[in-house]
């Protein structure tokens, strides 16, 4: 992707990171019919269960960003990892209860709040601009990449072994973030900068905050209940994971292509919007359309996220890491409302209402990039 080695080494360091700090919310959806019936949680309960996740890195994401501009990549990423390999191990040990288990993924959270935004630290520390949208389009796809490996964690892993033990793998695997060199500075160069700097235009930050607030919720209420569904639809659980893995990897394929160049709002909005439809095809209850639907609400509905990183990196370059920290915690809010609210609505009306609540999220959210197009216009 790049000439430098510094430039490559930061991408892949982003990569791996960005396939780790969400790994332990995506497992605990994956392994979701196994923690169920060993803990005795319904399906509001699993989704209470992911939410704890959420909200931690929501409360924590935008300091996250600030602490990952001030103390420079390395020092965070090691935070991140070190916490991440916590909640994974924790999981192992004490997730046998509701309580444990709720515990190692706050603990979790704060190692999602503080990796959100290193990856955009690194990218706009190390990367030249011409070859950014390919270097955010590769750290976007780290976030499918680990469900894709959380997927295949279930017929692979979770088969042969307890699932508390597949979060210990998960563990050992995180550890190995510690041993890589970080490129860059312990601190940056604006670390003696004052600790608040205002991050303006404001309004335009909010409204794009928003839209990935509603993406993610669609997105994450599909990860955490698509096994669950699909056992309701009669395909296996192995089956389901793979196909959950497949989803993955279609996600990853979109964000790379749109990495090859620059696109604009209008193909953000349009993509949501597409996204939507995607989850009205999993109404019918017909495993057929579901497996045709999850394809497209996984590869327009959260296809996307890269050229929005790239534009909110650019837009404010002096403080990249807090500007990420603050749409990064709508994407972690969103994770709290998507599960709670699809998650309840499927366990006390149905799973065709917890859809089409989706699909109304993917539409309000192309419409806040629509309205946002329209604020960085005018300002």
């Amino acid at each position: 992707m790049s000439d430098s080695p510094t430039s490559r080494r930061a991408v892949a360091l982003a990569v791996l990171l960005g396939m780790t700090y969400m790994y332990p919310a995506y497992l605990v959806g994956t392994l979701g019919v196994a923690i169920r019936h060993d803990i005795g949680l319904d399906s509001a309960g699993l989704g209470l269960t992911v939410s704890v996740f959420y909200v931690v890195g929501a409360v924590a994401m935008s300091p996250g960003g600030r602490i990952a501009d001030r103390v420079g990549p390395r020092r965070a990423l090691r935070l991140s990892a070190v916490m991440t390999g916590l909640c994974l191990v924790g999981v192992a040990v004490f997730g046998g209860s509701w309580a444990g288990l709720l515990a190692a993924l706050a603990v979790g959270g704060i190692g999602s709040a503080v990796g959100a935004s290193i990856g955009t630290v690194l990218i706009v520390e190390n990367v030249r601009a011409s070859r950014r949208p390919m270097a955010f389009g590769l750290e976007r796809s780290s976030i499918p990449a680990s469900t894709l490996v959380a997927g295949l964690s279930l017929p692979l892993l979770a088969t042969v072994m307890h699932w508390r033990l597949v979060f210990l793998v998960g563990g050992v695997a995180v550890a190995a973030l510690l041993l890589m060199r970080v490129p860059g500075t312990v601190a940056p160069a604006s670390a003696g900068r004052p600790a608040r700097v205002k991050l303006t235009p404001l309004m335009p930050l909010l409204l794009v905050t928003g839209a990935f607030l509603l993406g993610s919720a669609a997105a994450t209420a599909l990860s955490s209940f698509f096994v669950d569904y699909g056992v309701t639809l009669g395909l296996s659980p192995s089956f389901a994971g793979i196909a959950l893995a497949v989803s993955s990897a279609v996600i990853i394929a979109v964000r790379l292509t749109l990495g090859r160049t620059r696109y604009g709002r209008l193909t953000v909005a349009a993509m949501m919007a597409l996204g939507g439809v995607g989850f009205l095809l999993f109404i019918p209850g017909d495993r057929g359309l579901f497996l045709v639907g999850t394809l497209v609400a996984c590869g327009a509905g959260w296809g996307w996220t890269g050229l929005v990183a790239l534009t909110v990196a650019e837009t404010y370059a002096t403080m990249p890491g807090a500007a990420s920290g603050v749409v990064q915690s709508g994407g972690a809010a969103g994770g709290i409302l998507g599960p709670l609210l699809v998650g309840a609505v499927a366990q006390y009306h149905s799973y065709a209402a917890g859809w089409l609540l989706a699909a109304a999220f993917c539409g309000l959210a192309a419409l806040l990039v629509l309205v946002n197009r329209a604020a960085w216009e005018a300002t």
